[in-house]
């Protein structure tokens, strides 16, 4: 089975962003059997909303991104590339994020799906 590469995206390093186009960085984990194998950080430059684009660059090889909020337009162009906006239903740390996941618990919201855009 090959890797699952999971992206959370993040602003502090510790805590999922509450916004994805707010993040300044996202940690790209993948995932073999179950357990991760490696980690990475990605970094961008700035904290405003950006081209969807550049977001669909930033997470070329992940399966799924992990964040607290994201804009439709963003959410379109990231599933158009076989990335899917996991939007959490309550914003928490990294490794609960992670733990959750990996556990099959993730607790998601359709309804955080930001409209500013």
């Amino acid at each position: 089975m090959p890797p699952t590469r999971i992206a959370i995206a993040t602003s502090d390093g510790i805590s999922v962003s509450h916004h994805l186009a707010r993040s300044t960085a996202f940690l790209i984990l993948e995932i073999q059997d179950g357990a991760i194998v490696s980690g990475t950080f990605r970094s961008r430059s700035t904290d405003t909303c950006g081209r969807h684009e550049y977001f669909v660059e930033m997470l070329s090889g992940a399966n799924a991104v992990i964040c607290g909020g994201i804009g439709q337009g963003a959410a379109d162009a990231l599933a158009a590339h076989g990335i899917e906006p996991l939007v959490m239903a309550k914003v928490s740390s990294i490794d609960e994020a992670v733990n959750a996941w990996l556990a099959g618990r993730l607790p998601l919201s359709g309804e955080r799906v930001c409209l500013c855009h």
